[in-house]
């Protein structure tokens, strides 16, 4: 062994390649052509399984006359996906020829979306405890479909959104309308003037609904009360809630209020 050898072998490295460059050789593990064939039947097998566990299920749904809830439908695609997922990590990403900390780092990033959609989930799963209006995902046209879709399917065979046909109308005047119906159920012998008296009186930037057709809104006074409006030229910024749901608001106050004088008898 040269005087030089035996130094860098006193030092336990060399100082003319601390890094190790030309000691160690880098490079990804080359797999064997018969085992990336096996990884390729294998995805192809749980993709395959995939289909068949989705056709089992509508099955068992129409021979046996039930209904499975969507957990069981979620719990085992995720399960064959996570499976596919693992394989391909392994095989194709070369984690398991790889050092450990790349597994780590690969696992943690996965916890952190996880941990994220677990939020996001109990955000949306507890919102109508508060305020029942907010509950669940944001769709189309709040039904999932469309504002004119049917109220149900007779076929059974698409999943349509519970709420009924608007009959044309914009969403914002279908709740109005469906609002002004309770309101002069409730107000026994109401005119049609009282129930816009009511509306008008009670959404914070009060304007001419287009079915107002006698105009209670200039009768009532409400178009003197300067409250601008915007324009292709000029723009008003408002805050606050739609006023049909400013209504739904202001009823559930009412609803308390009376069950509190009422609990007070």
């Amino acid at each position: 062994m040269s005087h030089a050898a035996e130094h860098n072998a006193e030092l336990g490295w060399n100082p003319e390649d601390p890094h190790g460059t030309n000691t160690h050789a880098h490079g990804h593990v080359v797999v064997g052509w018969r085992l990336q064939l096996g990884v390729l039947a294998a995805l192809l097998f749980f993709t395959a399984l995939t289909v068949g566990f989705y056709s089992l299920e509508k099955w068992a749904e129409v021979a046996f006359l039930i209904d499975l809830p969507n957990w069981v439908n979620i719990v085992g695609a995720m399960s064959i996906a996570s499976i596919k997922a693992t394989l391909v990590c392994m095989y194709f990403m070369q984690l398991r020829y790889d050092k450990p900390l790349n597994t780590f780092a690969l696992l943690f990033c996965l916890f952190a979306v996880g941990l994220f959609l677990f939020f996001s989930m109990i955000d949306l799963s507890t919102r109508g405890w508060v305020t029942e209006y907010k509950y669940g995902e944001a769709q189309d046209g709040g039904t999932g479909v469309a504002l004119d879709a049917d109220p149900r399917d007779a076929r059974f065979g698409i999943r349509i959104s519970p709420k009924v046909s608007t009959g044309g109308q914009n969403l914002i005047d279908t709740r109005r309308a469906e609002y002004q119906a309770k309101w002069m159920k409730s107000h026994e012998g109401a005119t049609e003037k009282d129930w816009w008296a009511y509306y008008y009186g009670h959404v914070k930037h009060p304007q001419k609904m287009s079915d107002d057709t006698e105009n209670y809104f200039a009768q009532l006074g409400f178009d003197s009360h300067g409250d601008e409006l915007s324009t292709a030229d000029k723009r008003v910024v408002r805050t606050g809630r739609t006023n049909a749901l400013e209504l739904d608001e202001h009823a559930g106050h009412e609803q308390a209020h009376s069950a509190a004088h009422g609990s007070d008898h």
